[in-house]
């Protein structure tokens, strides 16, 4: 794995360019992976529910 090292401390305007450089990242992750992204999140859903309900069937009362 490699470690990138970024700075945290910028001009207002390297700011700017960080946050709208984010926020078109964002934007092309969600273009081409949202559909999977979206499964995903259903799939942990689904087997927290199912998780849960096995919990509270194993209650003796």
């Amino acid at each position: 794995m490699k470690i990138l090292k970024i700075t945290t401390h910028w001009t207002t305007e390297e700011a700017d360019c960080v946050y709208r450089l984010l926020g078109e990242l964002q934007s092309e992750i969600w273009q081409h992976y949202g559909e999977d992204i979206h499964h995903m999140y259903d799939q942990i859903q689904e087997a927290q529910l199912e998780r849960d309900e096995t919990y509270f069937d194993d209650i003796p009362f």
